[in-house]
């Protein structure tokens, strides 16, 4: 088993076969159109999310949210 530790909107987490962020987004259950993935700093593009994530790696996924 391939397990990796990354740090994920402020939080520790523990991902157990993950390569890349669309299979961390999977595993996280993240779903819909309406947000963004940061990888240690660094927006990562929706057509990039075969982009390798790492033991350590900062990750912060952001929704955006209609409403007034």
């Amino acid at each position: 088993m391939n397990k990796i530790t990354v740090k994920i909107n402020g939080n520790y987490v523990e991902l157990e076969n993950v390569s890349n962020i669309y299979e961390m987004l999977k595993a996280r259950n993240v779903t819909g159109e309406m947000f963004v993935v940061e990888k240690n700093l660094e927006i990562i593009a929706k057509d990039k999310y075969d982009t390798k994530v790492e033991d350590n790696d900062t990750i912060e996924i952001v929704g955006f949210f209609g409403g007034g």
